[in-house]
């Protein structure tokens, strides 16, 4: 077999697995199954509030620290094999966790749980930057934007059917088996995503890099960041992006406050947002590829823009139908995009601590949404709202005149 045959059958896996790892967030959803579990449990208000910061924390902080020593071996797929199980195997402790104990002993159950995900984001965050190093490398560049735009498209899809399954297992089963079980199914779809990057061939050796000592580590970030103008401002301007996305948060809930809305129109904000998902997958991954990243970058941040300035100015409910298109159009690509735009930036060898650095950088900006909570208890959604509008059209001019790194030529090698 040649090598572009290895390729495009690794592009293939790469999908495959992308599918069916990323529709798992619909049948163990973080922003409603988690929290409506830790209530269950007998977690409080502020347990619940903490629960996001827990999980960005974990998930983005470790990332610089596991770049860093990703380069030691010149082979990845091991070394993601092995973590990506370990990370797996999270889920499954999970789900019997809940079942042993989530009726007789709920405050151990609770404890377990928070401390199992913790290990679980650290672990997945760990592992991201040389993942995404391994995927850059067994695939061409010139495809790689609509390979990651058809693992988010085809993931939508399956997360569409997952969310069907999730209502009927907690409609169908009693506490705690309905909650175990749908941890349980997430832990299947995630191993055979497993067996699908299994299958994905290393064909070429990574350069080797010898680690810094964690003392050097920030005067090397920090040389990372002034040696990349391009990167520099691609970090600035998404920052200013993540700030206002935090007001996304408040979009169900300033519709159900003003038009006192019914469950069946946030199932229909819901299904929305996923066909906004399927479509800006499959089409920002064409556009990346085409006209360069940073250009379906800029139609994210845009999509996300008008969602926040049509919940600000919505005259009824219909307009919020739209909001949730857009969104939908923001969330379903902008991640991706953003993991090729640092490899893009990178050049060959640093591609991990790119995206680990970005990863991290991102992760204080996150947190933002308590503070737009107090906002809103304070002042009401449409200053939450005209706050993030502004955050990010500045975000966004930054982002507009990035250089294209495609263009420029900064590196993109898949040897």
């Amino acid at each position: 077999m040649n090598s572009h045959d290895q390729q495009s059958k690794n592009e293939r896996y790469h999908i495959i697995e992308g599918a069916l790892y990323i529709s798992t967030g619909a049948l163990i959803p973080v922003q409603t199954l988690m929290p409506a579990l830790i209530k269950r449990l007998g977690g409080g208000d502020v347990l619940i509030g903490t629960w996001p910061v827990v999980v960005y924390l974990a998930y983005f902080m470790p990332q610089v620290i596991s770049a860093n020593y990703s380069g030691a071996s010149q082979y990845r797929k091991s070394t993601v094999i092995k973590y990506g199980f370990i990370q797996r195997l999270h889920i499954l402790l999970l789900a019997c966790v809940i079942a042993m104990w989530g009726a007789s002993a709920p405050t151990l159950a609770l404890t377990l749980l928070f401390l199992i995900y913790i290990f679980n984001q650290a672990t997945s965050g760990s592992i991201s930057p040389i993942w995404m190093d391994f995927l850059a490398k067994t695939t061409s560049p010139e495809r790689r934007g609509k390979i990651m735009g058809w693992r988010v498209s085809l993931a939508a899809v399956l997360a569409l059917v997952n969310g069907f399954i999730l209502t009927a297992i907690l409609t169908m089963l009693r506490f705690p088996y309905n909650y175990a079980t749908a941890i349980g199914l997430a832990f299947l779809f995630q191993t055979s995503s497993l067996a699908a990057q299994h299958k994905v061939v290393e064909e070429m050796p990574s350069p080797v890099s010898t680690p810094v000592h964690l003392s050097d580590l920030f005067s090397r970030v920090r040389t990372i960041i002034a040696g990349n103008h391009v990167y520099k401002k691609f970090l600035l301007a998404s920052a200013l992006l993540t700030i206002s996305f935090s007001s996304v948060a408040f979009f169900t809930i300033a519709a159900m406050k003003r038009f006192d809305i019914s469950e069946y129109v946030v199932g229909i904000f819901t299904i929305l947002m996923i066909t906004g998902q399927i479509v800006s997958g499959v089409l920002l991954g064409w556009l990346a590829d085409t006209k360069g990243t940073k250009s379906a970058l800029v139609v994210c941040g845009t999509s996300l823009l008008l969602a926040i300035a049509l919940a600000w100015v919505a005259q009824s409910v219909i307009w919020f139908y739209f909001v949730f298109l857009f969104f939908g159009i923001n969330v379903g690509a902008e991640t991706a995009m953003r993991y090729n735009f640092a490899v893009e930036c990178a050049p060959n060898g640093e591609r991990p601590m790119f995206v680990g650095l970005m990863n991290a950088w991102f992760a204080p900006f996150y947190l933002v949404t308590p503070f737009a909570g107090w906002l809103c208890a304070s002042y009401g959604y449409n200053y939450v709202f005209a706050f993030s509008l502004v955050v990010g059209l500045i975000g966004l001019i930054l982002l507009v005149l990035t250089p294209n790194p495609r263009r420029d030529t900064l590196a993109l090698s898949s040897k």
